[in-house]
């Protein structure tokens, strides 16, 4: 667009001096097109200003609860799994989006739970970490959020993005309650609904002689510890 109209530009000159116009007017063909008032055009307008980023701590973790019926046990109860090993790191754009290259891993291989037996077979039977060893969660937008996010206080907001387990991603939705004090932030994330193990090409965990049944159903929790920019 701005090479057609430097080009119109050029030929409006010609012809002025092609009728005795003014010889010495010059078009520099490089220079920044100007308005009606005198002032430069911006080549391009930008959308969103990006915000200052975020690094993902260590101390952050990811937690995995499914219902379990165990073989010899009369009730049901909770199996809760923890990932450490967080990394990544992500920034805030105007318009509640986030930058392309945001993102946030939990390392598979450090899940854990009471029992030994059991994370030995989600890891390797149910998750497959010896060739999927990571789970990746790319944030795409914040909605309920005032921004630009204030320097101080609690928060209460919706997060969605892609996550990928065992190399399959899934639009995934949290709810988000988050507190900022200057250049720390923390943040707690439910899954809402709750995921299922078929979301990712997986089936339910079964143990004969160990293991009753599995609800095909993953309630997770991710806990966000980052630090950023204090204002």
């Amino acid at each position: 667009m701005q090479t057609a109209m430097r080009l119109v530009a050029l030929i409006i000159v010609a012809l002025i001096a092609a009728c005795g116009g003014a010889a010495s007017v010059a078009v520099d063909p490089t220079a920044p097109l100007t308005s009606a008032a005198g002032t430069a055009t911006p080549a391009a307008t930008t959308a969103v200003a990006t915000g200052a980023g975020w690094t993902v701590t260590d101390k952050s973790k990811a937690t995995v609860r499914v219902h379990e019926q165990l073989v010899g046990v009369n009730l049901p109860s909770d199996a809760v799994l923890t990932a450490t090993g967080a990394k990544g790191s992500f920034s805030l754009n105007a318009d509640g989006t986030f930058s392309s290259d945001s993102k946030l891993t939990f390392d598979l291989t450090t899940l854990s739970s009471d029992q030994q037996n059991r994370d030995n077979f989600v890891k390797q039977d149910t998750l497959n970490t010896r060739q999927f060893p990571t789970a990746t969660f790319v944030p795409t937008k914040v909605t309920g959020l005032a921004l630009p996010l204030p320097a101080s206080g609690d928060f209460t907001f919706t997060l969605n993005g892609t996550l990928t387990i065992r190399g399959k991603g899934k639009q995934v939705t949290f709810d988000l309650k988050a507190t900022r004090n200057g250049g720390d932030l923390t943040a707690t994330a439910t899954a809402n609904p709750t995921l299922k193990f078929e979301d990712f090409g997986m089936s339910a965990p079964s143990v004969p002689l160990r293991v009753v049944s599995v609800t095909d159903e993953i309630r997770l929790v991710i806990d966000i510890v980052a630090t950023g920019p204090a204002s």
